[in-house]
């Protein structure tokens, strides 16, 4: 009788002590689950609070433009109460549009950082298939499996193509864009872009380039005003084909806008495609990251 009263006892203990085993763990998941949801709260809030500095941030770069169209940053501005923002504006007609260039565009860019003319026809074919809707190779092209055909998604895709290294890739960013009109601003683009226009002699580039800083041209005309006889005649042979492909003032401006809460890593970010008209910036396309 004994032996039956302790096993009922140790079965008792066994009992209470996984009652309690159990008691601890739920407490603690449902402790820790406060925390991930009070943490989750905290987050939701600091995201909105980073968002309403972005906006706030893009209110203050169309106004700042509107006073001043050559603002192009503005550096971390304090919102107060732990609240900043920043923001940057880029002409994307400096750089040559990969998705709408043509070839002999395409070449003289590519051509201006590789220096070899063979390794150049093999990367633009090559670039040139990626981005056609065809699965026809061009003579020293690619049409492998992974192929887009379809515009690029952005220039770094570029390391994608046969022929493209990182590297090379890097070298070229500074000249290339998936953004914009497709339009090159002979006002702003350097001199590797420049020299893509049609009928743009040497001679016509550093024409461009020493109006830099001074009185901006402000239409085709008043260039060739500048050049010599010869200049002017290959401008002049390719006037239609350079007025389509040339601007005098950025159609279009990317703005990238930022907003953040400080001694948190959260921030929120908007791109936003600009079009100046009458002393403002009109939005066009908004992407929210």
């Amino acid at each position: 009788m004994i032996r039956g009263k302790d096993t009922r006892e140790g079965f008792a203990l066994l009992a209470v002590l996984w009652t309690l085993t159990a008691v601890t763990v739920l407490t603690a998941a449902a402790l820790a689950g406060a925390r991930i949801g009070s943490a989750t709260t905290r987050n939701r809030v600091l995201l909105a609070r980073a968002a309403w500095a972005r906006e706030a941030c893009a209110e203050i770069l169309q106004a700042r433009y509107a006073q001043d169209p050559s603002v192009r940053t503005l550096d971390s501005v304090d919102l107060g109460r732990g609240t900043w923002c920043s923001a940057t504006l880029d002409d994307p007609s400096v750089k040559l549009n990969l998705n709408l260039a043509d070839r002999p565009a395409l070449v003289t860019v590519i051509q201006a950082v590789v220096h070899r003319s063979v390794a150049v026809d093999s990367l633009v074919d090559a670039l040139l298939d990626w981005r056609d809707p065809d699965a026809v190779p061009r003579p020293l092209g690619d049409e492998s499996p992974g192929n887009r055909n379809g515009p690029f998604a952005d220039v770094w895709e570029l390391r994608y193509l046969r022929g493209f290294t990182d590297s090379l890739v890097a070298r070229l960013a500074p000249f290339l864009t998936t953004r914009g009109t497709g339009a090159i601003n002979v006002n702003a683009a350097p001199r590797e872009v420049l020299a893509a226009l049609p009928g743009i002699t040497e001679e016509t580039v550093r024409v461009l380039l020493l109006h830099r800083g001074s009185t901006q041209l402000s239409n085709a005309d008043a260039l060739a005003g500048f050049l010599s006889s010869s200049a002017r005649a290959t401008l002049l042979a390719s006037y239609p084909e350079f007025v389509r492909a040339a601007v005098f003032t950025p159609p279009q401006l990317v703005g990238i806008v930022t907003g953040g809460v400080r001694g948190t890593a959260l921030t929120a970010r908007v791109t936003l495609t600009l079009v100046p008209v009458a002393g403002r910036l009109a939005v066009i396309r908004r992407e929210t990251e």
